[in-house]
């Protein structure tokens, strides 16, 4: 089997010595049809570095050879193909490390649980994390109910001097209410 470069295609294709085991070894490795029969043009999907490599580890059986225009092309894409090959096995390798961490982080979380809660996080502020406050000075201070002076003649209680002369606030309201019940149903 001999493998070309299709300038006008840009694929490598492969040209066979022996049909039917170059054939085989050629779909082994994933090359495929150009186009449609009769022709029969086999070649290496783009880039087609993989396919290449295959085709090199399980050579066919009437043997390998590769032109002096395709082996310039190729060299350069299996070196780019040798470098991509390690970035993606760090990757690979990154990536199992990150997923590893998110199940660890995952697996802590759902112990530390209860109904959705995490129990050992505190994740309310609660008056220990707020600031100091100043110490509580009243502004107003109430005044003593009087001990001398009008008795209220409703309820019997000392009155204030800002009440009714002869009524406390409380009694003094029933006593509207009284009144304005008796005009309306009396």
């Amino acid at each position: 089997m001999n493998i070309s470069w299709h300038p006008i295609e840009r694929v490598f294709i492969a040209e066979f010595d022996e049909f039917q085991g170059d054939l085989e070894a050629a779909k082994a490795a994933g090359f495929k049809p150009l186009g449609v029969p009769p022709p029969w043009i086999w070649h290496a999907p783009s880039p087609g570095i993989k396919a290449l490599n295959r085709l090199r580890e399980k050579r066919p059986a009437s043997g390998l050879t590769i032109s002096p225009e395709a082996l310039e092309i190729y060299k350069p894409l299996a070196e780019l193909e040798a470098k991509n090959l390690e970035v993606r096995k760090q990757l690979t390798e990154a990536k199992k490390k990150v997923k590893k961490v998110q199940k660890e982080k995952q697996q802590k979380v759902t112990a530390n649980t209860v109904f959705g809660v995490l129990t050992d996080e505190k994740w309310w502020i609660g008056a220990e994390d707020l600031p100091p406050m100043p110490p509580y000075v009243p502004t107003y201070t109430v005044s003593a109910a009087p001990t001398t002076g009008k008795i209220c003649e409703g309820c019997g209680d000392r009155l204030y001097f800002y009440e009714y002369p002869n009524l406390c606030l409380w009694c003094e309201g029933q006593n509207i209410l009284e009144k304005t019940l008796d005009n309306l149903f009396g």
